[in-house]
């Protein structure tokens, strides 16, 4: 099991496109196999688990996605049951992270990175 962050610099929610800079949606992306599932918020308290195969990943990077692998464990066992408020919240409950400093997609891939 392989598990992906994906960030998008598209949205059309009102508040992301004010107060986030690059990137402005995240969603966590677990491969098994051939097959992934795409984890996408849609709002308050509700996931959507998009099945798509690992080449359509390709096909998201032309439509304005970056992906990084994760290197840690998923800390949620049932990722549909996540209550979160925004996207970047959503991410931070599946891959654990607690500090309160990561509000913005661009806040989170740096953090992502520097470890």
């Amino acid at each position: 099991m392989i598990i992906y962050i994906g960030f998008s610099t598209k949205t059309h929610k009102l508040h992301a496109r004010i107060f986030c800079r690059k990137y402005k949606h995240c969603a966590p992306i677990i491969v098994n196999g051939n097959k992934a599932t795409l984890y996408q918020f849609v709002r308050i308290n509700k996931i959507v688990a998009i099945h798509i195969r690992k080449k359509d990943l390709n096909i998201l990077k032309h439509y304005g996605w970056t992906f990084i692998k994760y290197n840690g464990e998923i800390f949620e066992k049932n990722v549909l049951d996540i209550h979160a408020i925004t996207c970047v919240h959503f991410v931070k409950k599946v891959c654990g992270i607690k500090s309160l400093r990561i509000q913005t997609p661009d806040t989170l891939l740096k953090h992502l990175t520097k470890k």
